[in-house]
């Protein structure tokens, strides 16, 4: 449901942006722009233009609606923090515009690819799931008294009962491994060491989440620097509003007052024993200490982790697809035997009794 959520708002955001675009183009302030945009129905920029009505200024509006999405709204969450910090440093903010709307569009297609990818799996699952309840179905409409038998009988209702509490069982494992192709995210019962040891050995291991937040904060940093803030100007920009754990780190390494930004950031990578969020720290020491662009640096890293997350899921699919063998083997097959062929057997050994 979430990346339902997701998939669907992703093309009115880059609408939006493109709006944006469009109106800066023709020599609209970005006030003016973004009144204009939000003009569209299912706008995702209407709560802007609403406060700006109000008598809201520019940049409070789009920070309080920066600030007011969650962790599902991270597309939303990076535009309209990108769209504060231009209207903020007061450059011109029509090629960020256009980088941010296409870097959405993007990602969204990369979501979609994954999700294509989960397909193949998902529906063999629910095809090898759905055999003994079709079959139920099948006997059930061929031979309703026959049906009725297997249920007055306490062998066959045995049988039965036994054959679905294990195609049950089987379904939860099933739609765990599956389930747990592309999804980092974990439940709140995976905190305690014994879940997660046993999560691992049914359905594999989670990845981490911290990749895709520190993709997400270094874009929106390096859009944040092309506005024209330096690179602690731009931590402090984006921090409030940075994703996850490594959003809160980076919050704390903002906070940090005692020195250069990169030595906090350092320190909180070493936190997080996370090498992306070491490399987000390292390319602030580099930049610092030698005087090279920290903008490109950061959409390299994204782009890195990106493509490393895309090597990932292919791999995971491959992987559930062999390790949905195991609950197959172990509970699905023994449960069609169970529900279906025993009672089958069962009573064709009455028939053959007479």
């Amino acid at each position: 449901m979430r990346f339902r959520r997701r998939r669907s708002r992703t093309p009115e955001i880059v609408n939006a942006l493109h709006a944006v675009a469009d109106g800066l183009r023709s020599g609209s302030s970005l006030r003016q722009a973004v009144l204009r945009a939000a003009g569209n129905n299912g706008s995702p920029l209407a709560p802007v233009a609403t406060a700006l009505i109000a008598g809201r200024p520019l940049v409070a509006a789009l920070r309080d609606q920066a600030a007011s999405r969650d962790r599902d709204d991270a597309d939303l969450t990076s535009a309209f923090c990108v769209l504060a910090v231009h209207a903020e440093a007061g450059g011109d903010p029509l090629p960020a515009v256009r980088a941010l709307a296409r870097g959405i569009a993007q990602r969204a297609a990369a979501r979609d690819e994954a999700k294509a990818l989960t397909t193949q799996a998902r529906l063999g699952a629910r095809t090898i799931l759905l055999l003994t309840p079709a079959f139920l179905l099948l006997v059930g409409a061929a031979d309703p008294s026959g049906a009725l038998s297997w249920l007055r009988d306490p062998r066959t209702r045995a049988s039965l009962a036994a054959g679905l509490l294990l195609q049950s069982l089987g379904a939860l494992w099933i739609g765990a491994i599956v389930g747990g192709v592309g999804h980092s995210t974990a439940s709140w019962a995976t905190r305690f060491p014994l879940v997660r040891a046993l999560r691992a050995i049914v359905a594999g291991r989670p990845r981490p989440t911290i990749d895709g937040e520190v993709a997400d904060t270094a874009d929106t940093v390096a859009f944040a620097l092309d506005a024209g803030l330096s690179g602690s100007a731009a931590v402090h920009a984006v921090a409030p509003y940075a994703p996850g754990a490594f959003g809160r780190a980076v919050r704390i390494a903002a906070a940090d007052v005692r020195g250069p930004p990169h030595h906090a950031l350092a320190l909180e990578a070493e936190r997080l024993t996370s090498p992306p969020a070491a490399r987000f720290a390292d390319a602030f020491a580099v930049s610092a200490s030698l005087g090279v662009p920290l903008a490109p640096a950061l959409r390299t890293l994204a782009d890195d982790i990106r493509e490393r997350r895309r090597m990932e899921l292919a791999e995971d699919v491959r992987r559930a697809s062999v390790r949905v063998l195991v609950p197959l083997g172990l509970i699905v097959l023994p449960a069609f035997v169970l529900a279906c062929l025993v009672p089958l057997f069962i009573g064709g050994l009455e028939g053959i009794a007479g």
